[in-house]
């Protein structure tokens, strides 16, 4: 028996909302803020797919690839990094991304 996927949600003008925002992660503005999406399978990430477009936040290179790599974040280097505490910060980036794109109206209810 084999399970139906669902077709992954693409959205190129949501993800093209990062362009002059803040990392959502560390608060910097450096040009380099990009959406990163979520690396959770729950949110349909799957090997050599990447997650729903829909569940994105708003990184800079930095926080992109430690959420990605483990590397990165703060420039710690840091290799030790729970797996729990990458969600937790990935769900507190894409909180904030999603509100901060309300609240300046880039998102709305049609």
């Amino acid at each position: 028996m084999s399970l139906q996927k669902t077709p992954r949600y693409e959205n190129k003008k949501l993800t093209a909302l990062a362009n002059g925002m803040d990392c959502c992660g560390c608060g910097c503005s450096d040009g380099t803020i990009v959406m990163a999406h979520s690396n959770s399978h729950l949110h349909g990430k799957g090997k050599g797919m990447k997650a729903h477009d829909c569940f994105v936040a708003a990184l800079c290179h930095r926080c992109h690839a430690w959420l990605d790599f483990g590397t990165g974040l703060l420039e710690t280097g840091r290799m030790d990094w729970d797996p729990i505490e990458k969600d937790e910060f990935f769900r507190r980036a894409h909180d904030e991304t999603m509100l901060t794109l309300w609240r300046n109206g880039k998102i709305k209810v049609a």
